[in-house]
């Protein structure tokens, strides 16, 4: 990092400001200003030139929007750079493989100061230090202004303020979970009033509210929140409320509010806790669980029931302790994927044949498979049907934290143990400890641990159960090659058939032999992508008057990404954040080779070796990559092929390859195949895209 770079400050919590050391720097035009802002949000991450477009002006870009970008780019590097001397190129503004990035600390930037407290504060409270916890929340609210980005505008930083304010809301909730556990419920209950009224249908705030509520004497109030949210969600969504709002309000009508604590709940999970969502045909997951043993209505197997197959949920055992069972409500439209459900379920309970049952090493099985394939529910509704296997309990968390950070195993680890052994025994600090007493509390259980959007596999060996009675269901968009001993379930699409069977369930069978032809196209143009299926049924449902021919006839234009989303859902959105999960050297490989098609519809190493200007073992150890990241599909050895929805996400990221840049690196040109000519034949039947030699980034 430059001394130029160190010396630069940035606030963007609330108005785009900068500062070189005391002196404030001016920024430019509205426009211009919008770009720096893009590029301090991604924190150091490349941003596409066309993604940079898109982003500042829409669908509609000026003639000559690359041009005004490569000015607003010179003059901000005016502003930002310190000349070396030395005759080098830019070192804080950088262009890179046809994309723009901003290379400064990250505690340069009120966002980065944001992110490294809260993180701090997880880790607090993972090791028991709520005050310590709470001060560090508090110091990281204390950055934020009125609005993020505010005074900008354009369609990326609409995207930008949801998310970061989607962080700060996180990050506020868990600051009022502890100040509830510390005992200042009645101080805060007039703040959660106020944010629940303001996201009423945000089931983490309404969880709080009525512990305060509960804490304070106002058992009455806490049940009318409840009644509350639980009509809002059936309107909106079709869904109640979750498990921990259902055992507050069991508790109160029982009587048996004693186990409603300020230390329950959410104050016990960390501060980066995914909430829960509404459920979607490819992601039906909560956060880390709010269960405690003791918690009035714990331990009833489920949020949705019994799930086929198995038990209504396990007894008290004598001791009187719940067992956990904090697996998310099953999807009661959950439909197909039998193959993959019979394999799940053989393997976590022994019926595969392979070993007996309790003569085996605790399987450990991976669903894997592209962001709204699935992966999440096909797990669920599996831990559902094999529960009654699992007696002593089941255990879930989810590893993706809301800013698409992963969750720290101390943080699930401590969740887990209390889960297990109770709130009111202590917790070793140490990660350690940890790991080893879940170990022991495990060796002669049978418990089947549910780990959701696993991103390493080395982060969760310490979640692993070890006896020989347990089981753990792994889900993630990586196929996890490397984890020794798993067995592996990878999903793809659904079949025509298959996501046809699911829209007679979800919008109706009458509406489905309504318009046949219509459903097919629908089915179709989803690509069988069980999100996209998910957000048009939703769609539907909310609208019984539409045809479904005016849905699927929004569906042919060239913004069918755009066109599949509802309230929090979107397909692009959902693509967009997990291609910011992938490295960064990876990001650029997948925009150029989602390009190629040869006839059949594939492509094969030769053609991405060309378009990327590498070796041909490169490009298919590149190729192998994606497919182990679940971004390509490879049928047999040598030929890949990309989702077409996926596909579409890629033009929406790069639609011209780089041309040669003012900083004398010259990226390696992006080569097309022509309408009906064969890419593995070689470079005679590739051509340069019109336009390279003006560059896209400079």
């Amino acid at each position: 990092m430059t001394t130029g770079a160190k010396t630069l400050r940035f606030t963007l919590l609330g108005p785009l400001r900068a500062w070189r050391g005391p002196q404030e720097l001016d920024l430019g035009s509205r426009q211009q200003r919008t770009l720096l802002a893009l590029l301090l949000v991604r924190q150091g991450r490349p941003a596409p030139v066309d993604a940079l477009v898109a982003d500042i002006w829409g669908d509609r870009p000026p003639a000559r929007a690359v041009g005004s970008l490569r000015t607003y780019v010179s003059r901000l590097r005016k502003e930002l750079e310190i000349p070396d001397g030395a005759g080098g190129g830019p070192r804080v503004l950088v262009s890179e493989h046809g994309a723009y990035a901003l290379r400064v600390p990250a505690e340069a930037v009120d966002l980065g100061l944001f992110g490294r407290d809260v993180a701090a504060a997880d880790l607090a409270r993972a090791a028991r230090r709520p005050e310590e916890a709470r001060t560090l929340l508090r110091t990281a609210l204390a950055l934020w202004g009125d609005e993020p980005l505010a005074g900008l505008g354009g369609p990326g930083v609409e995207a930008e303020r949801s998310r970061l304010e989607g962080q700060r809301l996180a990050a506020l909730e868990t600051r009022l979970a502890l100040d509830v556990e510390l005992g200042k419920h009645i101080a805060v209950l007039g703040e959660l009033r106020a944010l629940a009224e303001r996201h009423p249908l945000r089931e983490r705030l309404s969880s709080l509210l009525m512990r305060a509520y509960v804490l304070s004497g106002q058992g009455g109030e806490a049940l009318a929140v409840h009644e509350r949210t639980r009509r809002l969600l059936a309107a909106e969504f079709g869904i109640d409320p979750g498990h921990e709002m259902a055992a507050i309000a069991e508790g109160i009508t029982s009587g048996a509010t004693a186990g409603v604590t300020g230390s329950g709940g959410a104050a016990g999970d960390p501060a980066h806790e995914v909430l829960r969502e509404a459920p979607t045909a490819g992601n039906a997951r909560t956060g880390l669980p709010a269960t405690r043993p003791g918690l009035p209505g714990q331990g009833r197997g489920g949020l949705a029931g019994e799930g086929r197959g198995g038990p209504a949920g396990p007894e008290p055992v004598p001791d009187g302790v719940r067992r956990p069972a904090q697996i998310p409500r099953d999807l009661a439209d959950f439909t197909g994927r039998d193959e993959a459900l019979a394999q799940l379920t053989g393997e976590l309970t022994g019926a595969s044949g392979r070993e007996p049952a309790g003569a085996r090493p605790a399987p450990v099985v991976v669903v894997s498979g592209s962001t709204g394939v699935g992966k999440s529910a096909l797990a669920v509704h599996a831990a559902h049907r094999v529960r009654g296997h699992f007696p002593d309990g089941q255990l879930y968390a989810d590893l993706r934290a809301p800013d698409g950070g992963a969750v720290h195993p101390a943080v699930v680890l401590e969740s887990f143990l209390r889960a297990l052994r109770g709130s009111d025994r202590p917790v070793p600090e140490r990660h350690t400890d940890r790991a080893a007493l879940y170990r022991s509390e495990l060796a002669e259980a049978r418990v089947l641990v549910v780990l959701d959007n696993v991103a390493d596999p080395a982060a969760v060996d310490a979640l692993l159960p070890g006896g020989p009675g347990c089981a753990a269901l792994i889900t993630s968009t990586a196929r996890f090659s490397g984890l020794a001993g798993a067995r592996h379930t990878h999903l793809g699409a659904l079949s025509r058939a298959e996501a046809l069977s699911w829209l007679r369930t979800a919008i109706g069978a009458e509406r489905v032999a309504a318009e046949p032809e219509a459903c097919v196209e629908l089915a179709d143009r989803c690509g069988g992508l069980p999100l996209a299926l998910r957000i048009v049924a939703m769609r539907l449902a909310t609208r019984p008057s539409w045809a479904v021919a005016s849905v699927v006839a929004a569906l042919r234009g060239p913004q069918r990404l755009t066109a599949l989303g509802i309230a929090d859902l979107s397909v692009h959105e959902a693509f967009r954040r997990e291609y910011g999960r992938l490295p960064a050297a990876l990001r650029p490989v997948f925009a150029r080779v989602a390009l190629l098609r040869e006839p059949d519809g594939q492509f094969g190493p030769t053609a991405v070796a060309l378009a990327l200007g590498v070796p041909s073992g490169e490009a298919r150890a590149l190729c192998e990559e994606l497919v182990d990241r679940s971004w390509l599909e490879s049928a047999r050895p040598g030929r890949y092929h990309v989702h077409g929805l996926l596909r579409e996400f890629a033009v929406s990221v790069q639609r011209d390859g780089p041309g040669p840049r003012s900083d004398g690196e010259r990226p390696a040109a992006v080569l097309f195949a022509p309408d009906g000519a064969d890419p593995s034949l070689g470079s005679r039947s590739l051509r340069r895209p019109r336009g390279t030699g003006e560059g896209l980034a400079s």
